[in-house]
């Protein structure tokens, strides 16, 4: 009786294993041998074991430079998120290009999918999946298919056959196209450097938001219900949109707008099932309470009281949880409250108060935005603290807001020449 190995089940769960070891459950009759082919975690395995700025062949001919190697996708969808590669479409070898000339090649973010063999593409019918139209790269370890990898949109995508190379010498001695940095600009910072560079980037962040409700503001159109507060459709789209972050915020921003204004297209939410999971049907029923429970006093004129008491208190954590506790009353939790404040309430506030002219209020927005003492963890934050190689999350929502803006502006597609805290440009 062959030993048996949970890399049988070709489970995403089973890919991430740390050690991509199998568990085994030997019988004492058991017969112990490699199998002839690999299992889909010694892919995974061989893939994170790349060393940065890899050339790759394509056996579609050309090279594909691994500049960034992503981060591991979910229990849904793509292996690897967000991998940051560059094409070669050169068939000679990439040591032999011209100074310069594979830096100058565009780069591309996407995602990357892993398979024994190249036929597994099809077999899990990720040609007929939406979901994969983000994958750049097909990793495989046997190339057993003449057929191209085609994805759902019809774009075909190149394929690399691990084994091509041996995993023991040939692959990490491939040739590396860009040895200027042995490290991310990033990680040489000291603690202080850093410190105030990420507050920076957060306060841009909060600035950028800032500044994308005041052109909404600005180009608001007249109240199209009678009893709706001139500014509650913005900001209510706005927390209906948020109420969707990490899910699927279209789709939630469009519901805003269906129950605001009785219209809006609805698109295909994410996912198979025709009834929403259970974490959206919680937001759903928190998104009608806000609906419900503000639109006779006003989402706005709600908060507006919180943030500028009529008693002129100035507490700010008297102030945060008079805030807290409106949206807890709807049924939302404490962190996706907290997500909502720092991400929509508190730049709504400051672009209110820019167009009106109202200093305090502007005083108000961004000091309870410095002040916050942070947000829930995600995988932005967890995969900028690697790259940053921070032993622990920043203190603080602000600090932890600069982790976003300077993955969306430049870490996402490792633009380390254009990266703000990488050459401390701020």
């Amino acid at each position: 009786m062959p030993m048996i190995t949970k890399g049988m089940a070709s489970s995403k769960s089973s890919r991430w294993d740390a050690a991509y070891s199998p568990v085994s459950m030997p019988r004492p009759d058991a017969q112990f041998y490699e199998p002839e082919q690999p299992y889909e975690y010694e892919v995974a395995r061989r893939w994170w074991s790349l060393p940065r700025s890899i050339c790759l062949p394509l056996q579609q001919g050309g090279w594909c430079q691994v500049v960034f190697s992503g981060r591991p996708g979910g229990a849904m969808g793509p292996d690897v998120r967000d991998a940051v590669l560059r094409f070669i479409s050169s068939p000679v070898q990439p040591q032999d290009l011209p100074v310069g000339q594979a830096e100058q090649l565009e780069k591309v973010v996407g995602d990357v999918e892993f398979h024994v063999r190249s036929s597994d593409w099809r077999t899990h019918q990720h040609q007929s999946d939406p979901v994969y139209n983000h994958v750049l790269l097909h990793i495989v370890m046997v190339c057993n298919d003449s057929q191209p990898t085609r994805r759902q949109d019809g774009t075909v995508i190149p394929t690399c056959t691990l084994a091509d190379v041996s995993a023991a010498h040939k692959l990490v001695s491939f040739p590396l196209v860009d040895k200027r940095l042995e490290a991310w600009p990033c990680q040489q910072l000291s603690d202080p450097q850093r410190h105030k560079l990420l507050q920076r980037a957060g306060l841009l962040r909060f600035e950028a938001k800032c500044h994308r409700f005041l052109e909404e503001l600005h180009a608001m159109e007249p109240a199209q219900i009678p009893e709706l507060e001139p500014y509650d459709r913005s900001l209510f789209l706005a927390l209906s949109e948020g109420l969707g972050y990490g899910r699927d915020r279209e789709v939630f921003r469009a519901l805003g707008m269906r129950l605001l204004l009785g219209r809006g297209e609805l698109s295909a939410p994410l996912g198979r099932s025709l009834c929403p999971a259970p974490l959206d049907h919680s937001r759903l029923h928190v998104l009608m309470n806000l609906f419900s429970r503000w639109r006779p006093p006003g989402i706005w004129h709600t908060l507006c009281a919180c943030l500028l008491p009529p008693n002129g208190a100035n507490d700010p954590t008297l102030i945060l949880n008079e805030l807290r506790a409106c949206f807890r009353k709807t049924g939302l939790s404490m962190a996706r409250t907290d997500i909502l404040l720092c991400n929509v309430v508190f730049p709504f506030a400051a672009a209110v108060a820019l167009l009106e002219q109202h200093e305090l209020l502007a005083e108000r927005a961004r000091m309870l935005y410095l002040q916050h003492p942070g947000l829930p963890s995600n995988w932005i934050t967890r995969s900028m603290c690697a790259q940053l190689q921070l032993s622990k999350e920043p203190h603080g929502s602000c600090l932890q807001q600069g982790l976003h803006y300077i993955y969306q502006q430049t870490c996402r597609e490792k633009d380390c020449s254009s990266c703000i805290i990488g050459l401390q440009r701020i």
